[in-house]
């Protein structure tokens, strides 16, 4: 087995390798004695007197043990090796078909396979800035899925079951851990609505109790930096933290007056703790993006399944290269498993009590505010496999143009939508029967699955990179298990557009920084105007002359449905794409699709002629078709 971890984090011990931390029960237990616990499933009963099945489930439920965020290669110099991804994939790893290659970059495995590039995932990350399942958009390359043991071991002459390709070893993969909310919903008629809301948000509010715990255990006397946004997501962490007498610090970034600045400045100035903010700008990002550590970081950090984050990275290095944030706090980003909620369709047969909560949030691939106006009814389909696939297909493929895919072919003869139609049965459903979703309450724990394994664990969660890229320690509090199992636990009705998690926020922000109930409420997103003007003024207006050189108007007043606009993005981050191509390029196309697109077509976005070297054609009906780029 040729494995190849390339991150100094590693510890090795007992033939197991570990990078992260985990909780056995209130237990804090470090990489060595992670390591050791691997290394006793396989003792004893485990060992040769038993089979690879039951060897497997060993190291299966020594992961369903533990509680935190690791991965693992356990019996990494035998046969066979098991590869550990914990239920958020925090910390990934990828392996080839054939089982002889291991490493926690995709690239690394890509490189020592030679492997060819998959056109089908290639299409499907150039439509969703990710590859959903297993898949890489290199052929054969594969990565560990969340909640999954993958075994590799030589395989026999008949073959084994559950093997991948084709080479000297089979590849098994197992879920350990499972994401399928499907709690049963209270109907309109109960008396007991109200009380079962409040018991629901008591319940998930142990479950963010228990969360926090562990993080204090891992923070230790370390502060806790929060990447506070305009959302109920950061707020909920920094006011729970000033709740438990934490040191909390905050910090934006983007363009003062953008309304996830200027929120973020009210919940940092009213919970009273301290908040850094790091202006962008397009000749900043021009600097920053094609500069040696933004190519470097670029290529570090894509494993073949995601687009690497970048919105804050240039924030997190410029603070600490400032010494405005501590190298050594513990960064917690406010990602959390209540997110898919958010992008819940409606279904045939809900009850009509249900909120519609649409605006808490981030909203699908392509911006809600540019889909649809946030107090739009939301889409009503059936409960059923087939039509959650078509929304699937018409949520989150949209950074280019679905139909332009058509004529790419695919191995088997087929249709590229076909093979996406697949894709999404499997991550809606994994082992289940398509008859399982049959009401709206399965519906939506199939897609909420879907969410979890296809976009969380991959693109949102590999958000974690930038923290690494600068040499710092993170968590993800609203990923630990304890909270996943509360929100697996809340009904369609208080879950569905995030509510029950953006009521806890609310809640905790409220008891806390003692404010109105309902400015406790206010987001990025229902920021009324004149507050963004008066924002700076009624919060730091020590920084008046300072953050906006002097200027009483913020640089940024752009309403939401301009910023599609080249030079009015909120985060300027279209500084990145040469200005003559800027001007070509539709506003229908985001920086997400320029961006896959400079990543499958290798071209530089700030080179003048990158327009030119991928064709005009892409900007065009039909521009990916299977013509266009052969």
């Amino acid at each position: 087995m040729n494995v190849r971890l390339r991150d100094e984090g590693w510890v090795r011990r007992c033939g197991v390798a570990v990078r992260g931390q985990a909780f056995d029960g209130a237990d804090l237990l470090e990489m060595p004695a992670i390591a050791e616990r691997f290394a006793r499933a396989l003792e004893g009963e485990t060992s040769q007197n038993q089979d690879g099945d039951a060897r497997l489930e060993a190291v299966a439920a020594c992961a369903d043990s533990l509680e935190g965020f690791f991965a693992a290669v356990v019996d990494l110099d035998a046969d066979p090796t098991y590869l550990v991804a914990d239920g958020a994939r925090s910390i990934p790893l990828w392996y080839d078909a054939a089982g002889s290659v291991v490493s926690d970059r995709g690239w690394a495995v890509r490189d020592a396979v030679d492997a060819p590039r998959d056109p089908v995932a290639e299409c499907e990350f150039l439509l969703t800035r990710y590859v959903t399942g297993p898949d890489t958009i290199w052929r054969d390359v594969f990565a560990v899925q969340p909640g999954e043991v993958v075994r590799l071991e030589s395989r026999d002459v008949d073959g084994a079951s559950g093997d991948t390709g084709d080479g000297d070893r089979a590849v098994t993969r197992h879920t350990y851990r499972e994401y399928w909310p499907a709690a049963e919903t209270p109907t309109a008629e109960d008396e007991c609505l109200g009380d079962q809301l409040e018991i629901h948000l008591a319940r998930l509010e142990a479950g963010l109790q228990t969360a926090l715990d562990r993080l204090e255990a891992v923070a230790g006397d370390r502060p806790v930096v929060l990447p506070l946004s305009g959302g109920y997501d950061s707020r909920l962490l920094a006011a729970a933290l000033v709740e438990r007498g934490r040191e909390a610090i905050g910090f934006t970034f983007g363009r003062s007056g953008h309304p996830d600045v200027e929120v973020s400045r009210e919940v940092a100035a009213e919970l009273g703790i301290r908040w850094e903010f790091y202006p962008y700008s397009r000749e900043l990002w021009r600097e920053w993006y094609h500069g040696e550590d933004g190519r470097r970081y670029r290529e570090w950090a894509f494993g073949g399944d995601a687009l690497p984050f970048l919105a804050e990275w240039p924030a997190v290095r410029g603070l600490l290269e400032d010494g405005r944030l501590p190298d050594d706090a513990l960064y917690c980003p406010g990602h959390t498993v209540a997110t898919p909620s958010e992008r819940l369709p409606r279904f045939v047969g809900e009850p009509p009590y249900a909120p519609d909560r649409r605006a808490v949030g981030c909203g699908p691939a392509v911006d809600a505010d540019e889909r649809t106006s946030a107090n739009e009814a939301l889409e009503t389909i059936d409960p059923t496999l087939e039509a959650l696939v078509e929304y699937v297909l018409e949520t989150h493929y949209v950074l280019w143009d679905l139909d332009d895919v058509a004529n790419v072919p695919t191995d088997d003869g087929g249709s590229v939508r076909d093979a996406f139609r697949e894709c999404i049965r499997r991550g809606l459903l994994g082992d289940r029967d398509p008859e399982t979703i049959s009401d709206p309450a399965t519906a939506a724990a199939a897609y909420e699955r879907w969410e979890w394994r296809g976009r969380m664990s991959t693109f949102t969660n590999g958000d974690c990179r930038v923290y690494e890229d600068a040499g710092l320690e993170w968590w993800l509090p609203l990923w630990d298990p304890a909270y996943v199992r509360a929100w697996e636990a809340v009904p369609l009705a208080f879950r569905r557009g995030k509510g029950l998690h953006a009521d806890l926020a609310t809640a905790i922000y409220w008891r806390v920084a003692g404010i109105a109930h309902d400015r406790a409420a206010v987001t990025d997103r229902t920021l009324e105007p004149e507050d963004r003007l008066l924002s700076l003024v009624r919060h730091t207006p020590i920084r008046q002359f300072t953050e906006r050189g002097g200027d009483w108007a913020p640089p940024f007043l752009a309403p939401r449905e301009q910023w599609r606009e080249p030079g009015s993005h909120p985060l300027a981050w279209h500084g990145i794409v040469d200005d003559a191509g800027l001007e070509a390029v539709p506003s229908s196309r985001n920086l997400y699709a320029l961006r896959t697109l400079a990543r499958v077509e290798g071209v530089d976005l700030g080179d003048p002629s990158w327009l030119a070297d991928v064709g005009e054609q892409w900007f065009e009906e039909s521009s990916l078709s299977s013509d266009s780029r052969s």
